[in-house]
């Protein structure tokens, strides 16, 4: 089970952290925790491009690890809604797991995160570009940036934070005056240490 925190999800086991290395389920932890959005498995199967009986199986194995819970039942007695099972969700391994351990359930997470995105961004390209299919605005704001920075640690946090507080404003669960042609866009941040380039450390010691 995830420990409690602050009224957040937070996974500390591996074996947890690995659960979530789904595309589906993935999708399923966007659409209830970034969005604050409240489905049915029939909902979340239709956004993640599966089958309600796989989907109810996916959020049943998300339940299990504490992750979402079943929600209220509307009308509908035969299928009740599920509901994120805290405002906030986070991953951070225990110091008892092992690095190894801890590294692997991480990267399959990740590895598995820019598949979704970059899925995502190909769909958004092939849309723009078969004039028959049906568009919004915000397709035309698909974009990719990479550029290197050269920042001390303490930097390099502090940048994040700006960034994070940039967007806080424009987070869907916050937003209430979008105007009516407003999409929803996904931003993928991450931050890469650079391999040192060969010859850098000798410069340095040189310049020292």
């Amino acid at each position: 089970m995830p420990a409690p925190h602050d009224d957040a999800v937070e996974l500390t086991d591996p074996r947890a952290i690995r659960a979530i290395a789904h595309p589906a389920r993935l999708v399923v932890i966007e659409a209830l925790y970034d969005q604050g959005r409240v489905l049915t498995a029939t909902q979340a199967a239709e956004l993640a491009g599966t089958t309600p009986s796989a989907m109810s199986y996916h959020l049943r194995a998300l339940e299990r690890y504490g992750i979402v819970r079943r929600g209220r039942s509307t009308g509908d007695a035969r299928e009740r809604p599920w509901t994120r099972a805290a405002s906030d969700f986070r991953i951070r391994p225990s110091a008892a797991t092992s690095p190894r351990a801890a590294t692997l359930a991480a990267s399959a997470v990740m590895s598995t995160a820019m598949d979704v995105a970059r899925d995502r961004m190909l769909a958004a390209l092939e849309r723009n570009a078969d004039t028959d299919a049906p568009k919004r605005p915000i397709d035309g704001a698909i974009g990719y940036m990479y550029t290197m920075v050269l920042v001390t640690i303490e930097e390099a946090t502090a940048l994040m934070e700006s960034i994070n507080e940039l967007m806080e404003p424009f987070r869907v669960e916050h937003r209430t005056d979008a105007p009516d042609d407003a999409g929803r866009l996904a931003f993928a941040i991450s931050t890469v240490p650079d391999p040192e380039p060969p010859g850098d450390r000798a410069h340095d010691e040189k310049r020292s």
